[in-house]
């Protein structure tokens, strides 16, 4: 019974985010394409996003480059293309006749490299097999990349040992002259080039002599000059592929505007108005570099983030050197998933930081890149986790619309932040007296137990429940719930009509009245109230029940709850058809009663009998359903105990609402322990048959590939879990919407609809147990 019933909490409380790569089918590419021809523009600053590939082009010095991009189509297959990065070791073994070479990172911007030279046709074919694009220095960036200059050996660790003539030369899509700048026939010459992968014409400092050259032309760079030479297209060259794109699409930095009607100025302090639902705490940064600002426990898309980080003067996280300030115990972002300024929408290997003018390369792995979504999302995990996984924080990929944390920065910190900033979308009781128990009342070891109870008052128990009322006493709201905290213990609390219809006639009458009534008459405080921020919202404020007062109570002729005012919440047992609720001022003196669940237990244990005997569900049927699983018989009376359930463990908030930060403390639990150095050993034992590759003859190359291939292991390892934790929080909200239609059964059909989840045993399989029984 205990184990359906933790099963139960463990279902609802499922969260984390990433997306999915559809996978493609083998289908024979047509004979034919039918493209059209693009226009060629002026050079710009970023590149074109990606377009079907173009066979034809106007202008006839590209017509080489693109016949061989078509004759290629005409003989290959869709399956043929390899969509995205591999490693080295894939490279090898693909039976393509394709050179080999590697991916690298140079700056912002991802290239493939060659490790062998070719003629200019194989090196068009090889960038095309793998969806790139050979290499075209169209912009600024990229002629100014240290790289692409004399010294690149200072930069290039994939080819420091070849030698400086081997890698004096690098093919490109480059081919001389241009619309602007045509062919002077009789000088043979041009200053100017047409980039044939991107259609961007270049104008030149120097000038292109032909000389003897016969289309087709060909063009090679030349580092040590830094200029585009003709060369016959059969020479052997080195090559690089490059994205489509040189950079991701940002939203544009004039949407990022403060709105200054969410502040005001109090004695020269600035705050955000009351009643907003931004609430959050400052952070400064150790490098006294940035102040960081963490909104709360709300949940946004990468969208929402960024509009509401720009709204308070502020930017989104921006990931660099400073984020490792995080990455430490007792963490403001410890165990939870914040959104960051990142992004590669529409540039697939390219990252950048939107609204940051730091644009410092981030020294960290993200994982997800093989998989969807395009923004990226980080999280700091706690010492438990460091120790099981050992490492501290976790950079991924995930899709936009994924639902995770805010999270700002700015230079400065520019506003004050008020204590005990209330959402009125949530039942949370703030502004009231600290619970603290009186633990000289009690022995405390083996177990905590409250000594001689009967002195303290009457007791009384009912409805599953125990009673306490203390003996001649009365107190403000704020006095009755202190007492009641001091013996452990609340205020009493009517979570529903059917508690309401019990204390009224109780089950067990052997220790109360005559007329089978709690012994109880007049005015008792009950543990509801407004809070300041949220006049004429009525919550229960205890230990172990939060939830907004119900529609269904019987309330005092007269009283209209949504007058509430700085009121709270009296039961009257005077009323003789049934103790119903009142109103008064919090600052009235009313009668104490204490209340605690009966019984010890779990949680869910001991409010189980209240909600199956609330519902008249008989103990063989729960058990029968709980036991099986089988929940496509329960009756309606089944379907209302779950939902008092899971209102009682805090689940399920105002009928059909999910207390979402409750799903937030399962953010860790998708990470399995891994050990880094039995992956690394696994490749190294590949050692052999490695250097007897001609490709891989030095230690640097082969510490290259191991590396590259235990980074691939891992993005797989993370990006699989991200993967699954995405489809099951999709199917979360999917299942929240479904569910929501009907008030009263809420929490069951919300449940059904997860457990018809094919992915829910999937979920279970790869879900970590071991942190929940550490933590």
């Amino acid at each position: 019974m205990v184990k359906a019933q933790f099963a139960l909490l463990v279902l609802l409380t499922i969260y984390f985010a990433t997306d999915v790569w559809s996978a493609t089918t083998r289908k024979r590419r047509p004979r034919t394409t039918t493209t059209v021809a693009k226009p060629i523009r002026r050079m710009t600053t970023t590149k074109r996003r990606p377009t079907p590939p173009n066979t034809d082009s106007s202008y006839p010095f590209c017509r080489n480059y693109n016949q061989i991009k078509r004759k290629l189509l005409e003989i290959t297959y869709s399956d043929d293309f390899v969509v995205g990065k591999r490693t080295l070791l894939a490279e090898l073994l693909d039976p393509k006749p394709i050179p080999q070479g590697s991916f690298s990172k140079r700056g912002n911007r991802v290239f493939f490299e060659s490790i062998e030279k070719v003629d200019y046709k194989t090196a068009v074919e090889s960038c095309q097999y793998r969806k790139l694009q050979l290499l075209a220095l169209d912009t600024p960036g990229e002629i100014n990349n240290q790289f692409f200059t004399s010294n690149w050996t200072v930069v290039d660790y994939m080819h420091h040992n070849d030698s400086a003539a081997d890698m004096e030369f690098l093919w490109t899509s480059a081919v001389p002259c241009s619309k602007s700048d045509p062919l002077n026939k009789t000088t043979n010459s041009c200053s100017s080039v047409t980039w044939c992968s991107s259609k961007v014409e270049t104008r030149l400092d120097y000038t292109l002599n032909l000389g003897q050259f016969s289309p087709p032309y060909c063009l090679i760079y030349k580092r040590s000059t830094k200029q585009l030479v003709p060369t016959n297209c059969s020479f052997g060259s080195f090559f690089m592929c490059e994205l489509p794109c040189s950079k991701p699409i940002c939203p544009p930095e004039k949407m990022c505007i403060k709105d200054e009607s969410i502040f005001e100025v109090v004695d020269g302090k600035t705050y955000m108005k009351p009643g907003r639902e931004i609430r959050g705490k400052w952070e400064k940064s150790k490098f006294n570099s940035s102040y960081y600002f963490f909104l709360g426990e709300k949940l946004v898309t990468w969208t929402e983030n960024w509009k509401t980080c720009c709204s308070l003067g502020l930017k989104p996280l921006s990931l660099g050197e400073d984020i490792t300030h995080f990455d430490r115990s007792k963490s403001p972002m410890q165990g939870v998933v914040y959104w960051t300024a990142m992004t590669r929408a529409e540039c697939p290997y390219q990252f950048e930081n939107c609204f940051q003018e730091n644009k410092e390369e981030f020294p960290m792995p993200i994982y997800g890149t093989k998989e969807g979504g395009s923004c990226v999302a980080i999280s700091v995990r706690d010492d438990v986790a460091r120790a099981t996984i050992g490492t501290g924080m976790a950079v991924k990929v995930i899709v936009c619309t994924s639902k995770l944390l805010m999270a700002c920065e700015g230079p400065t910190q520019t506003f004050e932040v008020r204590e005990n900033i209330v959402s009125c979308d949530t039942p949370e009781c703030s502004g009231i007296p600290d619970c603290v128990m009186d633990d000289s009342k009690f022995l405390t070891r083996p177990v905590r137990v409250l000594l001689n109870p009967s002195r303290y008052g009457r007791w009384s128990s009912s409805c599953d429940m125990s009673f306490l009322q203390l003996n001649n006493e009365l107190g403000t709201w704020d006095e009755a719930y202190k007492r009641c905290c001091s013996h452990g213990m609340d205020l009493m609390s009517i979570q529903n009509s059917n508690q309401q219809n019990c204390l009224y006639k109780p089950p067990t009458i052997s220790i109360l009245s005559n007329n089978g009534r709690l012994p109880y008459n007049g005015h008792i405080w009950t543990s509801g109230r407004d809070v300041e921020a949220c006049r004429g919202r009525l919550r229960w404020c205890t230990g172990y029940l939060n939830d907004y007062i119900k529609k269904d109570v019987v309330w005092k002729k007269g009283v209209d709850p949504k007058s509430a005012n700085n009121s709270c919440v009296y039961i009257d047992f005077d009323d003789p058809d049934l103790p119903s609720l009142g109103l008064a001022d919090c600052s009235e003196k009313k009668q104490i009663v204490c209340e605690a669940p009966g019984g010890v237990g779990y949680k869910s244990q001991m409010h189980l009998f209240f909600c199956r005997k609330s519902f008249k569900v008989t103990q063989s049927e729960a058990g029968k359903i709980w036991n099986t699983g089988d929940i496509s018989q329960a009756g309606y009376g089944f379907k209302k105990m779950v939902q008092c359930l899971a209102e009682y463990l805090g689940l399920v908030y105002d009928s059909t609402k999910i207390n979402e930060h409750v799903y937030l403390s399962m953010m860790s639990r998708m990470f399995f322990p891994f050990d880094r150095t039995e992956m690394l050993n696994s490749v190294r034992d590949k050692r052999e048959w490695l250097m007897s590759q001609p490709t891989l003859n030095s230690t640097r190359s082969i510490m290259k590939f191991i590396s590259e291939a235990t980074e691939d292991t891992m993005d797989d390892f993370f990006s699989g879990h991200f993967q699954l934790a995405a489809e099951m929080i999709r199917k979360i909200y999917d299942c929240r919407d479904i569910a929501k239609t009907n008030e009263e059964t809420f929490a069951f059909d919300f449940l059904q609809c997860l457990v018809q989840s094919e992915r829910l045993n999937r979920f279970w399989n790869a879900y970590n147990f071991e942190l929940e029984v550490r933590e």
